[in-house]
């Protein structure tokens, strides 16, 4: 089991003089998660698991969705912003590139939740310590989506932002500068002398600031379709892998955090190949082979899936020492 982005059907230009990357992706998320729907719903009241898996399906579907709702935004505020590049509309740019760089700083700050929720439910191995840390956790999301109980001012998420680039602050306090009505803004449209000053658009003078302003949604756009989408599909993952283990058939609550990393074989052919004997779900495999390479000190250049055979995905790993086969099980 593994999801990721898949690219929509409209491109979208960033820059005047080429295309940029395109956004308003959607996670390749939902079928796995329709799938787990009934099986969890029907084991809700089975186990301290089973209660587990309805508990995390619920939180990773509105993580999901909340992460969809942002990148839907970002792509339609992307279109607005390449119209106002087309138009030479400064005034429009720069108070879309605010904008711009505001909801990708929501998904920062939606990640950086996602994070930590990833990373101390493990921590919380008694089933009502557990159960309390997942509402927990997905009161957050449910904040960020409807904007109640002391909802998250948009300086913080700025500030996760920064994190990811130095810049962003500095560079949203001055399109700030741009957007609210006064001298800053003024000077879009004016050459700054009150009574006298041409009203025109002032391109030419504000060129310099034009180019830090296609600077900052280029990282934008950088960020949300590439670091982001990949922390994404990974902490999603890890809930999908633990609410499939936690949804099978006589799960324990002890067993859903438990890491899984023995391996057999060597890998050299597809014959021999590495075996994760132990990996319940797709994630779980890919964490054990990530595990597997650390410890024989190999460094990953590519994978890709190379053939499906007898219920076994075969994985072709180009590494710094050679090709590896790696052999995993299929799972529902």
């Amino acid at each position: 089991m593994e999801s990721g982005f898949v690219s929509s059907d409209t491109p979208l230009p960033l820059a005047p003089s080429e295309q940029g990357r395109v956004l308003g992706n959607t996670l390749c998320f939902d079928s796995l998660m329709k799938a787990f729907d009934e099986r969890v719903r029907s084991k809700e009241n089975a186990s301290d698991a089973g209660k587990t898996a309805l508990l995390l399906y619920d939180f990773a579907r509105d993580h999901y969705h909340l992460l969809l709702v942002g990148q839907f935004k970002i792509k339609e505020i992307g279109r607005g912003i390449q119209v106002a590049i087309e138009g030479q509309n400064e005034t429009v740019l720069l108070n879309l590139a605010r904008a711009f760089i505001e909801h990708t700083a929501a998904i920062a700050y939606q990640l950086g939740a996602l994070e930590k929720a990833v990373r101390e439910l493990p921590k919380k191995p008694e089933p009502k310590n557990l159960w309390a840390e997942v509402e927990r956790h997905h009161q957050i999301v449910k904040k960020l989506h409807y904007n109640q109980n002391a909802a998250v001012h948009v300086n913080d998420m700025i500030g996760t932002l920064t994190k990811h680039d130095e810049l962003a602050r500095q560079g949203y306090e001055d399109l700030c500068e741009f957007v609210h009505p006064n001298y800053g803004s003024n000077k879009l449209v004016s050459s700054g002398q009150l009574g006298a000053g041409q009203i025109r658009s002032h391109s030419e003078r504000l060129a310099p600031d034009l180019a830090k302003a296609h600077r900052l949604i280029e990282m934008c756009a950088i960020l949300a379709d590439d670091k982001f989408k990949k922390s994404a599909t990974f902490y999603l993952s890890t809930l999908a892998s633990w609410i499939e283990v936690a949804g099978k058939e006589g799960a324990k609550l002890s067993q859903i955090f438990s890491m899984r990393e023995a391996s057999s074989g060597d890998g050299k052919t597809k014959e021999t190949a590495i075996v994760l004997t132990k990996a319940r779900t797709r994630h779980e495999a890919i964490e054990a082979l990530y595990a597997y390479l650390r410890a024989q000190k190999i460094k990953m250049l590519s994978r890709q899936t190379a053939a499906v055979e007898g219920g076994y995905l075969y994985d072709k790993v180009e590494t710094d020492k050679g090709p590896l086969w790696v052999k995993c099980k299929m799972t529902a």
